[in-house]
């Protein structure tokens, strides 16, 4: 795997992006199919699995959040950096999102909800998402915190052995809770982001391969992880044993390939893949999946209403989209990053020094 001139791992954005696209193309494509019952193109795109994309992009988080915090000097650099990295395009696009629903299309304005989703914390206290695909940044911040507590407890050195207990942990919570239907408290997946360990300790192994070599120890956590990733979620139905056991066999089957892919990328079998246009699309991939979902929906809704077909709506949509979070990217997300971490360099420096 090489890096790139800004240094960063060049198929990790590849994948990035792809993700992000295989997201826009399976909710575009699952919404003409929805309410125009009509599939763009003739092809019923939503069977590209845009679900497991994102626990693609769990993969990379357990990578990148594993590479962030080795740079890190503390859990206040640490943090810094993801919230600096997070909130300015996310701030952008719910504000963008609100203004053009009122205004465009015509709905009304939700105060409450705005302001709450401005937080990115609405999950956490209680309020619903403003779109749909809000709900993987509240697995991503529930990641960060307990990477940080990982970090400053000083666990970072240990933590394969922390990721063996975790990926354990949330199998028994899976047998107790999915399987046995004993209830247990539901903040229990959402802070601990049990359904989707296996999917962060996954990137964090690999992490550790690349970075500081492979170990049994290593491999055996990742095949660990890909066992538990087909037996979360995936537990065989008490009342159709054999719809159930397929489904656990179907989703295993997923993240052997999502872990195969991700493999080859930090190997360095997928530099084939890097190219200007792949390039692009990771660096827009952030604000292109907050940004597609609900204004893409409006968009087409409102051609079809107006007659356009379907397959053009589809395609205007996501023309939108990707340019849309091309400007996000660099007239907000890009100089607002270099901004504010600039300006934490200097306070750093100067809290450094002293009166």
């Amino acid at each position: 795997m090489k890096t790139g001139e800004s240094g960063r791992f060049e198929e990790i954005d590849v994948l990035r992006g792809l993700a992000a696209m295989c997201v826009v193309l399976s909710h575009y494509s699952w919404h003409c199919v929805k309410s125009f019952q009509e599939a763009p193109f003739g092809f019923d795109l939503h069977t590209i699995y845009g679900f497991y994309a994102v626990q693609l992009f769990f993969i990379i988080s357990g990578f990148v959040i594993s590479l962030t915090l080795e740079k890190s000097n503390n859990w206040r650099d640490f943090a810094f950096s993801r919230l600096s990295r997070l909130y300015p395009a996310y701030w952008a696009t719910v504000t963008l999102m609100v203004v053009a629903e009122i205004l465009v299309f015509g709905k009304t304005l939700w105060i409450g909800g705005y302001v709450t989703n401005l937080t990115m914390l609405q999950e956490f206290i209680g309020f619903p998402n403003l779109d749909g695909v809000f709900w993987s940044l509240t697995v991503e911040l529930a990641f960060y915190a307990i990477m940080g507590v990982i970090f400053a407890t000083g666990l970072l050195p240990r933590i394969e052995v922390v990721a063996a207990i975790w990926l354990a942990l949330a199998c028994l919570w899976s047998l107790v809770d999915q399987h046995l239907g004993i209830g247990l408290p539901a903040f229990l997946p959402r802070y601990l982001v049990l359904r989707h360990v296996p999917y962060f300790v996954a990137g964090i192994m690999f992490y550790r391969i690349t970075v500081k070599g492979r170990t049994p120890l290593r491999v055996a956590i990742i095949i660990a992880a890909l066992a538990a990733a087909g037996w979360i979620d995936g537990l065989w139905d008490r009342d159709i044993p054999a719809v159930g056991w397929i489904d656990g066999l179907e989703r295993l089957g997923i993240a052997v390939v999502l872990f195969a892919i991700f493999g080859f990328a930090v190997t360095g079998k997928l530099r084939f893949a890097v190219s200007p246009v792949t390039l692009w699309l990771g660096g827009i991939s952030y604000p292109l999946y907050l940004c597609h979902r609900n204004l893409g929906f409006s968009t087409m809704t409102r051609l079809h209403e107006i007659g356009v077909p379907v397959s053009v709506a589809f395609a205007v949509a996501l023309a939108g989209a990707l340019s849309l979070a091309t400007t996000l990217a660099y007239l907000v997300e890009r100089p607002a990053l270099r901004a504010l971490r600039q300006w934490y360099r200097m306070r750093t420096r100067a809290a450094a020094v002293g009166p």
